[in-house]
């Protein structure tokens, strides 16, 4: 009987033992099976992590609170954006793990954040010579604009102010402008105005997210999104 509850017990102690070894193996395989339906937008295999422990439970669930989804990618005609994404409760059923067929992994939510480059940003803002920059608190705005009364093409400074335009869009609006650090004549200034307020026409974000906020930074254009009740589909 003594031996009998001994066995039983070194038993417990290397199964215990053992969930920290079969959670990594676990949390591995469910990573590279969320890979293969979120690497779409990165044109390569995308950086998957889990969250949340322990990871067992959440398998023979087949329900990740969280799943991050990370990396650099091409969005329309920007080139050298990144993207943090997050889905809550993506639904991944046990036996996909094992091999299965599914197709799809929806998800209740998503929020990312996108990084911008602002030489993109510039580009398809299509003001001629467009160059922003971010010092000290603010985003500045540099252009090469015909300027009334003045012969040939001058450099246009100001701060860039962007908002956003309902929640697929964003408008550019260049503020307290100055030729060579020259105030301009209001005159001027409202002859200048209509092109120095131009809409950017960003390109669908990926994973069908829409925009919440704008944030400039030292590193570039911060943007957030969201979507609700989002159904990933596996890369052919």
């Amino acid at each position: 009987m003594l031996v009998a509850l001994a066995v039983v017990a070194v038993l417990l102690v290397l199964i215990v033992a053992g969930l920290p070894a079969l959670d990594r193996v676990l949390a591995a395989l469910a990573e590279r099976k969320a890979s293969e339906y979120l690497s779409a937008p990165f044109g390569h295999p995308a950086t998957v992590r889990l969250h949340g422990r322990p990871f067992l439970t959440q398998a023979l669930r087949g329900c990740y609170r969280d799943v991050e989804v990370l990396g650099g990618l091409r969005i329309g005609e920007i080139s050298g954006a990144t993207l943090v994404a997050h889905l809550t409760n993506a639904h991944l059923p046990p036996r996909e793990l094992l091999g299965g067929r599914t197709t799809e992994l929806p998800c209740e939510r998503v929020t990312g954040r996108l990084l911008l480059p602002y030489s993109e940003l510039g580009r398809l803002a299509r003001i001629p010579g467009l160059s922003l920059g971010f010092e000290g608190e603010r985003l500045l705005a540099t252009a090469a604009l015909p300027v009334p009364g003045i012969s040939q093409l001058a450099r246009v400074s100001g701060e860039a102010v962007l908002t956003l335009a309902g929640r697929e869009s964003v408008w550019l609006q260049i503020r307290g402008v100055s030729v060579a650090g020259i105030t301009l004549p209001s005159l001027v200034l409202s002859q200048l105005l209509p092109t120095l307020n131009v809409p950017i026409a960003l390109p669908p974000l990926p994973y069908g997210l829409r925009l919440d906020e704008l944030r400039p930074t030292a590193s570039g254009l911060v943007v957030d999104g969201s979507a609700e009740a989002v159904v990933f589909r596996k890369v052919a």
